[in-house]
């Protein structure tokens, strides 16, 4: 009951955005307006985690990617949508180059619901906070295959997907990865500048298979939050607040809590048109994310020893995302430092990225009666 009560207090204040502003990660190719169209996409990226604890090491992403696909409108308007492509990934220091096919098939009913098969909008377009999930899945998992249901207009931003992220195989020994989530959000109070908005998220994640042969252990573990978002868009204010529950419901947990609880208060401003800041504070008690930032948890899953009954965090980070020459190259600069209170230190990561996005189109004669 203590939790409940603190996170309602919370709530009930002015919020303090968890999601860093996140727009060149966010950005999609243009689709196309004539029935065909080709779509590229060049991403070289640099980020690198100056951490030296043993719940979240350092590690540094390095590396170059690049996709080409095309695009078939099946109805006017892009109603139904086929793309089919290639994406290539070339992580600096890897002997092994990430070769990914593209297929996916999007269609959008008259009420503006989109319905995704294949390849997912997948990353930080899912709009999760980062305890949920690390905006680092845009540089670890570039692609994410499933169904996904999606909706966005003035009164609601849905989100729900199915990603299966592996395949159990009994001949090697891997577990079958299954990860589902849902994003409701919506918009309680619509003004001509301010949007106030009730952000409800939830990741699930199973580890698993069919054979009980597998010496590897069945894990499934859940990690949900809700909280209150306050937006001015003439300022580029943002206030957010959430409450944060994880579970453990495997059969036999590998690591030490079952349940757990955190607090997140966030406030991000934006200076100029690109310049941004954002201010954070996180308290957590056993709490456990499997995909969210490991900043936010309070053991490593990979070696379940290296943990701490509580983390208390405060951090200020700096985001510098613009386009330039035109719309279609951007850049992205940030620096995030934060304090930890349990082991009265700073650690910091800081990252750098670059996006060029170009897309065409062109038409072709429709066969009456066929398409």
């Amino acid at each position: 009951m203590k939790p409940i009560l603190i996170a309602l207090f919370f709530l009930g204040s002015p919020a303090l955005r968890a999601q860093l502003p996140n727009l060149l990660f966010n950005q999609q190719p243009a689709p196309p307006r004539k029935s065909i169209g080709l779509q590229a996409d060049v991403f070289p990226f640099l980020k690198n985690n100056e951490y030296f604890n043993a719940i979240n090491p350092g590690e540094t992403f390095f590396g170059f990617r690049t996709s080409v696909a095309g695009v078939y409108n099946l109805q006017p308007r892009g109603k139904a949508r086929l793309t089919a492509g290639l994406l290539i990934q070339e992580n600096y220091g890897e002997a092994k180059t990430v070769v990914k096919p593209i297929f996916s098939l999007s269609l959008t009913s008259y009420k503006e619901w989109n319905y995704v098969f294949g390849a997912l909008f997948s990353g930080t377009r899912h709009g999760l906070i980062e305890p949920l999930y690390n905006y680092e899945q845009v540089l670890t998992q570039p692609l994410e295959y499933g169904i996904q249901v999606r909706r966005d207009n003035k009164r609601l931003f849905y989100d729900g997907w199915l990603e299966w992220r592996q395949r159990f195989n009994a001949g090697s020994g891997t577990r079958e990865i299954l990860l589902a989530g849902q994003h409701i959000q919506p918009r309680l109070f619509v003004g001509k500048n301010t949007t106030l908005s009730l952000p409800m998220q939830m990741v699930l994640i199973h580890q698993g298979g069919q054979s009980m042969s597998s010496p590897l252990p069945v894990s499934t573990r859940i990690a949900a939050t809700a909280g209150l978002r306050l937006g001015d868009n003439d300022t580029g204010l943002v206030m957010e607040g959430y409450a944060l529950q994880s579970f453990d419901n495997s059969p036999n947990p590998q690591q030490p809590w079952k349940n757990g609880y955190a607090l997140m208060v966030n406030l991000q401003k934006r200076f100029g048109h690109h310049h941004r800041i954002a201010a954070s504070w996180w308290f957590a008690r056993e709490f456990t994310s499997t995909l969210g930032n490991p900043v936010f948890t309070n053991v490593y899953l990979g070696y379940p020893y290296a943990n701490e009954h509580t983390r208390r965090v405060a951090m200020l980070r700096y985001v510098y995302s613009r386009p330039i020459l035109g719309n279609n190259l951007w850049i992205d600069a940030r620096i995030e430092p934060h304090y930890d209170f349990e082991r009265a230190g700073v650690e910091f990561s800081h990252g750098l990225y670059l996006r060029y996005i170009k897309s065409g189109s062109f038409s072709i004669p429709r066969i009456p009666g066929f398409f």
